[in-house]
């Protein structure tokens, strides 16, 4: 009887132990930066954020090496489709948010011609509970499925 008892304690502290684990982990993957043909038009940046153990919101992106960069959303009013900015964008525990074509997305001016070159842009997503995370966000040009590295490195 002793011997069922522990296995029977041993298997609920297995159970209790993995129910106290760190759960959903706040973090942001899949990020694109869409370079612009024109000079002087915004480039656009998407990517997926993936919610932690409690509600946040994202409430800044910033990069170094860019002279501007804003949320926006592209909403449907009387019919057309505008752009609207974006102060902060709820991610819910556990949930995921996603910044695509047609939605939430990033207008970003300007960026410099080191990141262009390196085919990355290094961005800081930062969070309402203070988490900044910080990755780095593969350049592509607009309307070619070649990243700005691959590019680069089929040059003769």
């Amino acid at each position: 009887m002793t011997k069922q008892l522990s296995i029977i304690f041993a298997s609920l502290a297995v159970i209790f132990l993995s129910a106290c684990g760190q759960g959903d982990v706040l973090r942001v993957d899949e990020v694109v930066v869409n370079l612009s043909p024109v000079d002087g038009n915004p480039s656009s940046g998407y990517m997926t954020i993936h919610g932690g153990p409690d509600d946040v919101s994202l409430v800044s992106v910033v990069a170094d090496d860019v002279m501007r960069m804003e949320m926006h959303e592209t909403i449907e009013k009387d019919g057309m489709a505008q752009m609207q900015s974006l102060t902060k964008v709820a991610v819910p525990a556990g949930e995921t948010v996603k910044f695509e074509p047609g939605g939430k997305h990033l207008m970003i001016w300007g960026v410099g011609g080191g990141s262009v070159h390196r085919g990355t842009l290094r961005m800081i997503f930062i969070f309402s509970n203070d988490d900044r995370i910080q990755v780095d966000g593969i350049i592509k040009q607009v309307g070619g499925a070649k990243a700005a590295t691959e590019e680069k490195d089929s040059a003769p």
